[in-house]
């Protein structure tokens, strides 16, 4: 693959196959993991007989998995968008995607919002989250996501929240999802590009600013 251009829209790159050109595509997602897995598809794809004109046709139209970069709508021109990102690993990759999104749209902010999942979760990578968001502008941290685990002394989502804050300059702590719904309607501005990130029940807040 030559030629690839992230833009605030996608992916655009050359394919070639046994150093001969096969053409250009478009793929409406953005971040090299989903350029790679572009690419596993095209040679599948290939290698059954799919012509490469199909091929281009079908990744201009993907839209992506469910919670995996979801844009759920605007919000007052700020743009909401859900991912399912719960590891320390797919926060970073998927606020990787998100500077890509927006590195031709100076003044942009991306605004990281992440619920920890599970207390063990929060516990055994704790350090790793507290480094993960270095693309992100601002950070916003919820109370955990227990999924039915008994909490844990001294494993809580203000004191993820202040380990964050050792590496990065802006965070804040809001603790119940009303709490963060009302704060988010009158924080967020015009043009921000906002993240929802985890694996429990931190997305019933985007419903709630889009009524």
């Amino acid at each position: 693959v030559t030629d690839v251009v992230y833009g605030s829209d996608g992916t655009r790159a050359q394919v070639w196959e046994r150093g001969l050109p096969l053409g250009g595509f478009f793929l409406p997602l953005l971040g090299e993991h989903n350029l790679s897995n572009a690419l596993a598809a095209i040679a599948v794809a290939r290698q059954v007989g799919v012509d490469f004109a199909t091929i281009a046709a079908a990744m201009a139209t993907f839209a992506g998995a469910k919670r995996r970069f979801e844009v759920r709508g605007t919000f007052n021109g700020v743009t909401l968008i859900d991912d399912y990102a719960h590891h320390p690993s797919e926060l970073q990759v998927t606020l990787a995607s998100a500077k890509l999104r927006v590195q031709d749209q100076p003044g942009q902010r991306i605004v990281a919002i992440f619920q920890p999942h599970r207390y063990s979760r929060t516990q055994a990578f704790f350090t790793e989250f507290s480094q993960s968001f270095q693309d992100a502008d601002v950070v916003i941290i919820t109370d955990i996501y227990s999924a039915g685990e008994p909490p844990q002394g001294g494993i809580t989502g203000e004191a993820l929240a202040a380990a964050i804050a050792q590496h990065h300059p802006q965070v804040m702590y809001q603790s119940t999802l009303p709490e963060l719904t009302n704060f988010l309607r009158n924080f967020l501005s015009p043009g921000d590009f906002a993240l929802f990130l985890g694996a429990g029940n931190l997305n019933q807040v985007i419903p709630e600013l889009l009524a």
